[in-house]
């Protein structure tokens, strides 16, 4: 999937490189309590294995370099028919509102094509510049997560 600036693909093997700049972020940011992840080149590439063989995982590439600046997850849909997506993108390489727009694609392709009737995130809601576009998708704070239905989506759309 793409949109005008960003590549949205699965995951490759080799994409550790990009991933462990992320989860040193992620672990500089004192948000990394909740889940922790590998810091070193080995734990990322193995994270970046799994992730390739499993299609829940999309990592987020610039087209312009290639750069990889993040990573959007389908986690699993459960009984009520929410959909627990997961992001994350490094705050240095996220330019120019990347991550809302590829937030954005990727939560209209969910709607689109998985029978769903809401998004769940289950984000540190004090971990502000990821919950950030969220909000400015128009997702809405719910108890401990952040949640947006596909018929509030679709009249935000409209």
């Amino acid at each position: 999937m793409e949109t005008n600036r960003l590549s949205i693909r699965r995951f490759l093997p080799n994409d550790g490189e990009d991933l462990k700049e992320y989860t040193i972020y992620k672990e500089s940011t004192g948000f990394d309590a909740w889940e922790k992840w590998p810091t070193d080149s080995e734990g990322c590439r193995s994270v970046a294995e799994f992730f390739a063989g499993n299609d829940k995982y999309w990592a987020v590439c610039r087209k312009v370099d290639g750069k990889m600046i993040g990573f959007i997850s389908f986690n699993n849909i459960n009984e009520d028919k929410h959909l627990d997506l997961g992001h994350g993108f490094t705050l240095a390489h996220n330019q120019d509102d990347e991550d809302i727009e590829a937030l954005e694609l990727m939560i209209q392709y969910a709607f689109n094509n998985f029978d769903i009737v809401a998004i769940d995130t289950h984000n540190v809601l004090e971990w502000k510049e990821q919950v950030a576009p969220l909000f400015k998708l128009g997702l809405k704070e719910i108890d401990d997560r952040m949640q947006i239905t596909k018929e509030e989506w679709n009249k935000r759309i409209l």
